[in-house]
């Protein structure tokens, strides 16, 4: 989840006296699978036609244009899966405020769900970054435990998880200090 300063980016319903402090995006590691499968979609695709259209076997059976409109209809389709998956990944993110922590998580194209939690309900955080994969590329699981009876809340794929985990620890601190 890469980090950003800015009041321009607000979760959905958040008041207008309430102030973004920090917006957080998951890591683009965590995207790498599908863009691999794209990359490997596309690649047997340009395969597919070349062989298709060099084959003159297959060109006495289907004429050179229906491969040609689908080897472009393919091509659009996974342009689309790309853009996709791209929108799906820029589009989960982490609002801190300066009374919130809230989670967004955009679950398909069409469907979005959001998790607010009041800085007063921090009982603890703790970071977790396990494995080679997740030092070398400096991201890991953020988890933030609740009062009361909520779920907790765990945030995956977070750059850099000590940091973020120290900068709530502050603005909870601020919080506290401003509401007592």
């Amino acid at each position: 989840m890469e980090q950003k300063k800015s009041q321009s980016i607000m979760y959905p319903g958040q008041p207008t006296d309430e102030i973004t402090q920090r917006v957080v995006y998951k890591h683009i590691i965590s995207i790498m699978p599908f863009m691999f499968v794209v990359l490997v979609m596309g690649i047997v695709g340009i395969i597919a036609a070349y062989y298709l259209q060099a084959n003159p076997e297959v060109t006495t059976y289907i004429p050179e244009i229906f491969i040609s409109l689908g080897s472009l209809l393919y091509m659009i389709v996974l342009i689309f899966l790309f853009v996709g998956v791209l929108w799906i990944w820029r589009r989960n993110k982490v609002v801190i405020t300066n009374e919130h922590i809230v989670d967004v998580d955009q679950l398909g194209l069409f469907n979005r769900r959001v998790s607010t939690l009041r800085l007063g309900e921090i009982q603890d955080l703790s970071a977790d970054v396990h494995g080679p994969t997740q030092t070398i590329f400096q991201y890991g699981t953020l988890h933030i435990q609740t009062a009361g009876e909520r779920e907790n809340f765990a945030f995956d794929y977070v750059p850099h998880p000590y940091e973020l985990e120290h900068y709530i620890l502050e603005i909870r601190q601020n919080f506290h200090e401003e509401n007592v």
